[in-house]
């Protein structure tokens, strides 16, 4: 088992982790679940750069299904 080091900043906390538990992105959500204290990278809120250029919706399991009939448009 690993060892981390909290250090006190005032009203703030700030955990040292070891060398082999460094996190790949800046960000983390922060949830606690009994006694334990979770840290887990955030995931990117935009699409990879050129995702778009290497995705093919041609597969018919993207196809749409069918939305039914709309309501009639009530006049303005």
């Amino acid at each position: 088992m690993e060892m981390a080091t909290v250090i006190l900043e005032g009203e703030l906390q700030t955990v040292r982790l070891p060398k082999g538990f460094h996190l790949s992105t800046p960000t983390v959500s922060v949830r606690q679940e009994g006694d334990a204290i979770v840290l887990e990278p955030m995931k990117a809120k935009s699409w990879p750069e050129r995702f778009f250029e290497f995705i093919h919706i041609s597969d018919t399991a993207f196809v749409r299904p069918a939305q039914g009939k709309l309501p009639p448009l009530k006049p303005l």
